[in-house]
């Protein structure tokens, strides 16, 4: 099989891309102007050295075995062995990172799971793998050659002894080597294998989120508590069979039966995965010792309000959640308008009362709402 190139698509043509995404890997050559992307090597080493942000340190090449080791470090020092150093939620510090997830608008906000940066060394790579979520891979700076396919199967054997999920080799659908500015869209369980073949060589991944069925239904063990009405098993018409210690087939059908009514429940799968998706990939407890009379003179003063990259929202018929909590129902169109396009100008929220009111004056207080960069106030 192979893989589809296309030239003058952007990532915001969500009409062309719509074809591909979740179905098939597709080649984007040029799809980005890398100018300003890049970072420099000291900000990536003070951000391993100094931050919190997520990190790891992968050394070593297929066929021998990789050693992992998790940030934030003391100090770094680039091995002698081909590494690759991951930085996540760079969508942090880095707004022009922020804007490029933006403009994949064709894609619901809440679907997106962070940034992360890919910085290696000629050699460089994270073996051989497949992710169960989508991802668009973009070339920063340096080029790295790809091999891409086939889609991994329960079949699909593994490498033992790794501390990462490594793939044994296959045979690749593709071969193709990215530079500055091409794009890679790989879909779920999609077998990859990128090798840096300059130094300073930086990919960026933006990557979705995509809740398996075991985190949902972690979230109905949490919703249980709340709720009065839920459906229990039920075996009326049992019949005697003679075996009491026997779990019949019938009863797993009961079972399942009981789950399943539960599930049925409107409030509760609009729960299970609206509190999910609006879980903040990054806990970053922000709590500004602000009076709500400063932050009454901070709305006056400023027009434009924006939602950090870290914040969350996402509603289901007019049922706010924010930051994997259920805020309220019959949301006013400000915070709705607040969800869909990230931005809030102060003349809205001087219109909102009570609940509302305080949910924003709540999201200034911990940073997840701040005024805009541009705004000129």
């Amino acid at each position: 099989m192979s893989v589809e190139r296309l030239q003058g698509v952007s990532l915001n043509d969500g009409q062309t891309l719509a074809r591909f995404w979740q179905q098939a890997p597709v080649i984007l050559e040029q799809a980005v102007d890398t100018n300003g992307l890049v970072p420099e090597t000291d900000t990536l080493v003070q951000i391993l050295t100094e931050t919190d942000m997520p990190s790891r340190l992968l050394t070593g090449a297929e066929g021998q075995t990789f050693t992992l080791d998790a940030g934030p470090f003391d100090r770094f020092h680039p091995p002698k062995k081909p590494w690759s150093v991951l930085i996540h939620a760079l969508e942090h510090l880095f707004p022009e990172y922020d804007q490029i997830r933006k403009s994949i608008h064709w894609l619901p906000h809440w679907r997106f799971e962070d940034c992360m940066l890919s910085w290696a060394s000629v050699g460089g790579s994270v073996g051989r793998h497949c992710d169960e979520f989508s991802v668009f891979l973009i070339q920063l700076n340096g080029r790295r050659t790809w091999e891409i396919g086939p889609e991994a199967t329960v079949e699909t054997p593994t490498v033992p002894g790794q501390p990462i999920a490594l793939v044994e080799p296959l045979d690749p659908w593709t071969s193709w080597t990215a530079h500055p500015g091409d794009v890679l869209y790989l879909p779920p369980k999609m077998i990859h294998h990128g090798v840096s073949l300059d130094p300073d060589c930086m990919t960026l991944s933006i990557g979705f989120r995509a809740p398996d069925a075991g985190a949902l239904l972690e979230g109905a063990l949490e919703t249980l508590d709340r709720q009065s009405n839920i459906p229990r098993f039920n075996d009326a018409g049992r019949q005697y069979h003679g075996q009491p210690a026997e779990i019949l087939a019938s009863d797993l059908l009961e079972a399942k039966a009981a789950i399943i009514r539960y599930l049925e429940q409107p409030e509760v799968l609009e729960h299970l995965l609206a509190t999910r998706v609006t879980t903040p990939y990054l806990d970053l407890d922000s709590h500004q010792e602000i009076s709500d009379e400063d932050i009454d003179q901070q709305i006056e003063s400023v027009t434009q309000w924006e939602l950090d990259p870290g914040c969350r929202m996402a509603y289901v018929n007019q049922t706010l959640y924010i930051n994997g909590e259920r805020i309220g129902d019959q949301t006013p169109s400000e915070l709705l308008h607040l969800a869909n396009t990230r931005t809030v100008q102060s003349a809205d929220i001087r219109k909102l009362q009570g609940l509302w009111l305080d949910t924003i004056i709540e999201l200034i207080r911990t940073e997840s709402l701040l005024p805009t960069e541009d705004d000129g106030s």
